[in-house]
C-alpha cells in the first residue's frame, strides 16, 4: 500500500524560500552591510506575514493561500527574495500598501 502524500502547507514554500535565500541576502549589497536595516525590514516583512496567519486562523488556510495569492504572489515574492533580499520585499509591501 502506497502512503499517502502529506497535504501541501502555504506556508512551506515560503519558509523554503527564506532558508535558501540567506546565502543570497548576504550578497545582496548595501542593505545586507548593515545589520539594523536589515532587521527592520524582516520585521516589515513579518507582520505582512502575520496579517495572513489571523485570516488563516479566523477564515482557514483556503482562504488565507488566496488572498496572499492575490495581494503577494509566490512567484513574484521568490523573485523579490532572491534579488533584492528582505528590503527589496519590505519595499514592496509599502510601495503595494499590502502593511495597512
Amino acid at each position: 500500500m502506497r502512503p499517502r502524500p502529506l497535504p501541501f502547507h502555504p506556508l512551506a514554500l515560503l519558509g523554503l524560500t527564506c532558508a535558501l535565500s540567506l546565502p543570497a541576502l548576504g550578497q545582496s549589497g548595501a542593505d545586507s552591510s548593515r545589520p539594523g536595516i536589515e532587521a527592520a525590514c524582516r520585521a516589515e516583512v513579518s507582520k505582512f506575514e502575520q496579517a495572513i496567519g489571523l485570516i488563516r486562523r479566523t477564515q482557514g488556510n483556503a482562504a488565507a493561500a488566496e488572498l496572499k495569492e492575490k495581494l503577494l504572489p509566490a512567484r513574484l515574492e521568490n523573485d523579490i527574495l532572491f534579488k533584492d533580499g528582505y528590503c527589496g520585499l519590505a519595499r514592496h509591501i509599502r510601495e503595494h500598501k499590502l502593511n495597512r
